[in-house]
């Protein structure tokens, strides 16, 4: 892969009323869950280049990724 990030068993927050608590909560009522997915590593990822952006903001976003890249 380009980048990897951690993305198994992330554990999340949600509202109560959300369709993945049916499915997650065996029919207890939380707004947590343990997920797993692209879409749970995103946020590292995302938070690390915000993280970049502010020691380095005169950096471009291509600057950011090639640093993620190269170290």
């Amino acid at each position: 892969p380009d980048l990897a990030a951690p993305g198994v068993g992330i554990l999340a927050s949600f509202p109560p009323s959300n369709d993945l608590n049916r499915g997650f909560a065996m029919g207890k009522s939380t707004e947590f869950s343990f997920l797993s997915g692209t879409f749970m590593a995103c946020p590292h990822v995302s938070g690390a280049a915000a993280y970049m952006k502010s020691v380095r903001p005169k950096w471009t976003p291509l600057m950011i990724r090639s640093a993620f890249m190269t170290t």
